[in-house]
This record gives C-alpha cells, sequence and structure tokens, in this order.
C-alpha cells in the first residue's frame, strides 16, 4: 500500500511495491503512480513544463482505477522516454520500484540508477510548483480529487517500503 511520510521540506510519498510491467501491482500503489502520471501530464501547469512533458497523444487522461493496465504502462514508459527524465539516467524498463529509506534520489543497489518512482513524484512536485498556488501533490490525502481508497492508504507512514523489508 502506498504511504507517506515527512520530507526534508514537505510530506512526500512512496509505494510499498513495484509497479509496471510483469511488477507487483497493488492497487493502492498503482493509484498512486496513475495519480502523479496525471498531475504531471494533465494538471494545470505551467507552458515550460507542458512543452518539455506532453502526454501520450492518443491518450486523454490517465484513469486512477488501481488497474495497471495497458495506458498505464504506456505512460511509466512514455514518462521514462522524455528528455527531462532521461538526465536522470533510469533503467530502460516499464517499471517504477518503491525508492529505499524514504529518499527519492536513493539508487537501486542492483542497477545503481535512482529509482524512476523517485523521479516521478520529483517531476510532480515540480509541475505543480511551476503551476503557482495550491500544490495537488502534497495534499493528496486532503484534496477531493485523490480516490477514496489511495486516501485510506496514505495515510499510513513508513521509514521503508515492505518491498525491501526483511
Amino acid at each position: 500500500m502506498a504511504y507517506h511520510y515527512q520530507g526534508k521540506t514537505r510530506r512526500e510519498y512512496s509505494l510499498d511495491f513495484s509497479v509496471g510491467e510483469s511488477a507487483f501491482n497493488v492497487d493502492d500503489d498503482v493509484r498512486l503512480v496513475q495519480t502523479l502520471l496525471h498531475i504531471v501530464y494533465f494538471e494545470p501547469t505551467s507552458d515550460r513544463f507542458r512543452a518539455a512533458m506532453p502526454p501520450l497523444d492518443d491518450v486523454e487522461d490517465v484513469k486512477v482505477d488501481g488497474i495497471c493496465g495497458p495506458i498505464t504502462k504506456r505512460f511509466i514508459r512514455h514518462f521514462k522516454s522524455q528528455d527531462p527524465v532521461k538526465s536522470f539516467d533510469l533503467f530502460p524498463d516499464a517499471v517504477l520500484d518503491p525508492f529505499r529509506n524514504n529518499d527519492p534520489n536513493s539508487v537501486g543497489t542492483r542497477s545503481g540508477k535512482i529509482y524512476a518512482f523517485g523521479v516521478l513524484l520529483i517531476m510532480a512536485f515540480r509541475a505543480q510548483d511551476e503551476k503557482g498556488g495550491s500544490n495537488f501533490v502534497e495534499d493528496l490525502i486532503e484534496d477531493e480529487r485523490t480516490h477514496p481508497k489511495l486516501k485510506a492508504a496514505l495515510v499510513a507512514t513508513r521509514k521503508q517500503p515492505r518491498q525491501y523489508a526483511r
């Protein structure tokens, strides 16, 4: 289940398990990914951000339903392929793994690359910061647009995703 933690300057979020192609795809984790993809690609932001991060041409929105279907997987691949994201040198697959130790800048123990979910969280915050005003990402637990099941999951806090618990 997705959860929140207190970041250095604001509330942040993480997955418990990986989302995407051949991943765990726990419904609340998928909902968090879908919500952040929606924020990056469809919520109001600056013209500069939208030009750098355009959505897929043939999809109207990312449906937040907790199912990691073909559209969600396409958006994960699309996200990882875009120029502002390429600079992070992500692992080239259609998976978003939870980052370790509630650190969006942490790197994988095998790949040595930053976790793509951390980059998605960073880009969602950036999209909202460039818009100005209230920040949908910071307020996911309180915002009326957040899926009720995701809100319920995000109330939980943890120091480490369950995928890495021993």
